[in-house]
């Protein structure tokens, strides 16, 4: 049986370093945590998870609770958080809350706060209070926290920014009669969604628009109960059935963009003929459809990387008492034939 030595000996560094950079310690540099973790692999090193959990009081795992998995978004998402935990000598375990309140307590409840060491969780339903009670007191990141006074530290994808960002581009390349798909304006009413992802998207299209001095109404936002390809289909086909007229069109998601692309092609609209259209996320699926998709893509690598340290450090030092941290991770704008005139 390969031992903790093996793989020390393998790396050249000492017993104790080894042991440290597979269990994630920030002490330990970079180049090393890495260095070990590829010696561990060569010799197909698999730690005792019992035997770790009663030296340590640590199992060497992460749990990861998404929205949805069977979307490619959440999908490559989860596969990128993986392996940033991957690199740390930690296990992902990754779960589907299904936006469930009653699958997100079930999780907390009894994946992490009994298996985990800690949590990257996407939040829907459950309050911070509720949260607080069913982890039992260990670590936990968010992604896009929506809560008005996080209480956990998160990480944000560039809603805001990258919403400006898409309508600017729309903007520049001369559409005036833009749409935005996913929101209706109303959502900005009420205070409890003011840091929602709708939310912050919609602010980031208003700025585009009011920095750019170009008229919108409350018909500009149209609202999408479900942000799926399906559901942006259809409303293609009611937009262009009404005889309404946009020169360009901003969805809050790819698959969003992907499914109203393909509603209008339905109605002999086509794309970016008729209409320009730009995306939000990045998925790999927007650089093969026809036309390519321009997209504001967020970087998964940044967001693992800000997401799995965060959540790393609180776990190697439980007893640092820092407030709730909140990153945002990095974004860029992708123009591919979706919006080329």
């Amino acid at each position: 049986m390969v031992t903790m030595s093996d793989v020390a000996k393998e790396a050249r560094v000492s017993r104790a370093t080894a042991s440290y950079a597979l269990r994630g310690d920030t002490r330990i540099a970079e180049s090393t945590r890495n260095k070990v973790v590829e010696a561990a692999r060569k010799l197909n090193y698999t730690a005792n998870l019992s035997a770790r959990s009663l030296r340590s009081g640590k199992s060497g795992i992460i749990g990861v609770a998404i929205f949805e998995l069977d979307k490619p978004y959440p999908s490559q998402m989860s596969a990128t958080l993986s392996r940033k935990i991957n690199a740390y000598g930690m296990q992902a375990i990754i779960q589907q809350t299904s936006i469930s309140k009653r699958n997100e307590i079930s999780i907390l409840q009894r994946v992490t706060s009994q298996l985990c060491d800690g949590t990257i969780f996407s939040p829907g339903s459950i309050s911070n209070e509720e949260m607080r009670a069913l982890t039992d007191g260990k670590p936990m990141v968010l992604l896009d926290d929506p809560s008005l006074h996080p209480a956990f530290d998160s990480v944000m994808t560039a809603g805001t920014a990258g919403a400006r960002t898409a309508v600017m581009h729309l903007i520049s390349i001369g559409c005036r009669r833009i749409i935005v798909i996913g929101a209706s304006l109303s959502t900005m009413n009420d205070p409890a969604n003011a840091n929602t992802t709708k939310t912050l998207r919609l602010r980031g299209c208003l700025q585009a628009f009011q920095e750019a001095e170009l008229a919108f109404d409350d018909t500009t936002f149209i609202n999408a109960d479900h942000w799926d390809p399906d559901t942006a289909r259809n409303i293609a086909h009611q937009l262009i059935d009404s005889g309404r007229q946009f020169d360009g069109a901003f969805c809050m998601t790819d698959s969003l963009a992907l499914g109203f692309m393909r509603g209008l092609a339905d109605r002999q609209v086509y794309v970016p003929q008729d209409a320009a259209l730009v995306g939000f996320d990045g998925i790999k699926e927007g650089g093969l459809s026809l036309p390519s998709l321009t997209t504001v893509q967020t970087d998964l690598d940044d967001l693992a990387a800000k997401s799995v340290g965060m959540l790393m450090e609180r776990i190697n030092q439980p007893q640092a008492h820092l407030e709730p941290q909140q990153m945002t991770a990095n974004y860029k704008l992708v123009v591919r034939e979706s919006s080329r005139r």
